[in-house]
């Protein structure tokens, strides 16, 4: 069995009212960064999976992301995998 690192990132989908992203735009421009805009807030999460290969394993990530840490309606997620030594 082969090792992976992976770390999937969740946002919400383009549209979706972000208001936690809206709070903290508003306090970058109060604070004097003018030029930050479009700010998202979402969540990290790393993990390590076994597989019998790469397929396999992004198979397992998009299964995991779709079920459990994405909300599929209203967040959208990606990911980068690593195989470990």
């Amino acid at each position: 069995m082969n090792r992976y690192r992976v770390d999937v990132t969740v946002l919400p989908k383009d549209g979706v009212l972000d208001i936690q992203g809206k709070a903290v735009e508003r306090t970058l421009k109060q604070s004097g960064y003018e030029s930050v805009g479009d700010v998202r807030v979402g969540r990290y999460i790393r993990f390590v999976v076994e597989a019998g290969g790469e397929t396999e394993a992004a198979n397992i990530v998009n299964s995991v992301s779709d079920d459990l840490l994405a909300n599929g309606l209203i967040e959208s997620y990606a990911y980068k995998m690593e195989e470990l030594p």
